[in-house]
């Protein structure tokens, strides 16, 4: 492989806002974890590794390095770099192990998250610097976006009190039907799915409670209808066992069929029943003195 040094130091990242409204300290880069310290053109991995970076130093709070340029596939890009044509590197595909919202880690303009602790899987050669999706993007170390800076403001910072992607348990990537290189549309697109799925079962389960509870309202119905018609009832004790059996059908049952009958007067008499007697208890009768003389 042909390879070609440039003796020309690129300014890869410092504390500044970028034009994602983030920032991303220098000093809590894990620079070890930039391995191998490849960068490509543009951002464009497609198109193959265009650098190598090496002779890292950070001075206050900017970190440079030179690079060294695969000229077998960028045969022009170290004569552009040295002419001055590409005078940009663009840290992408940004991995935040850390981050914080709080406002005195904020800049003046500073919209998004400050990335305390982090480090880069390559960093572009570019024309502008800090204009890329690849930079608007935060993964975690699985990959998985954190959040995308470039789709809108409404992406909220996933800090130490959130839930991370990576997280998330086999069972629950098991009931989302997600595999575990999901992204965050996917996981977006499985919980609307699941929520439409909740609120289906919702209804069912509704009308399940509603059928039920008729169901058990007509078998109350049932055996006080007979209680009152087998005479082990008057009209009050009917309506008070409802309201106590309201939920148990079979105990009302159960009750009502250990109750005696009540006899009624009337069955004592031959012939004619006097009409003051008729369809009256002895109870009745006698709560009401009609059984003197």
């Amino acid at each position: 492989m042909a390879y070609k040094k440039i003796d020309k130091e690129f300014c890869l990242t410092d504390n500044s806002v970028n034009s994602y409204g983030y920032r991303l300290l220098t000093q809590g880069l894990a620079l070890e974890r930039f391995a191998p310290s490849i960068g490509f053109f543009m951002h464009d991995r497609d198109k193959g590794v265009a650098v190598k970076w090496g002779d890292f130093r950070t001075e206050e709070d900017k970190l440079y390095a030179k690079p060294s340029v695969n000229e077998s596939k960028f045969p022009d890009l170290a004569e552009q770099i040295e002419e001055g044509f590409y005078q940009a590197a663009s840290v992408g595909f940004i991995v935040a192990l850390a981050t914080s919202d709080k406002a005195e880690d904020k800049l003046p303009g500073q919209t998004g998250p400050t990335v305390t602790k982090w480090f880069p899987r390559e960093c572009s050669i570019v024309d502008i610097p800090g204009n890329y999706n690849a930079l608007a993007m935060l993964y975690d170390e699985r990959n998985n976006v954190l959040m995308d800076l470039s789709a809108n403001d409404s992406n909220q910072n996933l800090n130490e009190n959130k839930m991370n992607l990576k997280d998330l348990s086999a069972g629950t990537l098991s009931l989302l039907n997600l595999k575990a290189d999901f992204s965050a549309e996917d996981l977006q697109t499985a919980i609307s799915g699941l929520a439409a799925k909740a609120g289906t079962v919702d209804a069912l389960t509704k009308e399940l409670s509603d059928l039920k509870a008729a169901q058990t309202s007509d078998k109350i119905e049932a055996v006080i209808s007979k209680g009152l018609a087998d005479r082990k009832l008057t009209k009050a004790t009917a309506e008070a066992l409802k309201v106590d059996y309201k939920e148990n059908p079979d105990g009302l049952k159960k009750l009502i069929d250990a109750l005696p009958a009540q006899a009624m007067v009337t069955e004592k008499f031959e012939g004619d029943v006097p009409e003051k007697y008729k369809g009256k208890t002895y109870k009745d009768l006698f709560m009401s003195g009609e059984l003197e003389g």
